[in-house]
């Protein structure tokens, strides 16, 4: 879930283009489909490594780097081949986000 939960947050980040981002801990079990609980624990372990601040309704990206780390292979790669195949616009910033995932287009 650590991997999943990190994954999901860039895919966020990458979409909203800020770095904070009005998620629940509700939410977020929502879309990953596991108990608030584990959430919440994997957020604190998140936010003890450094990568995010949560609030109350809030997560804070504070090291996108940590993130990728804890994403893995599971970011990056599916986002690269989904423009690949599908080319959708993007801004200036994301072909940069995907090279830092250590993706090329």
């Amino acid at each position: 879930m650590h991997q999943r939960l990190a994954r999901w947050l860039l895919m966020c980040h990458d979409r909203l283009n800020v770095d904070d981002m009005p998620l629940t801990h509700d939410f977020l079990a929502l879309m990953l489909g596991v108990r608030r609980a584990g959430v919440t624990l994997q957020l604190h372990i998140l936010e003890g490594m450094h990568a995010i601040k949560s609030t109350r309704g809030n997560v804070r990206i504070v090291n996108r780097g940590i993130l990728l780390e804890v994403a893995g292979s599971s970011y990056g790669v599916p986002e690269a081949e989904y423009e690949r195949l599908i080319g959708s616009e993007l801004s200036q910033e994301r072909p940069l986000k995907l090279r830092e995932a250590g993706c090329s287009r």
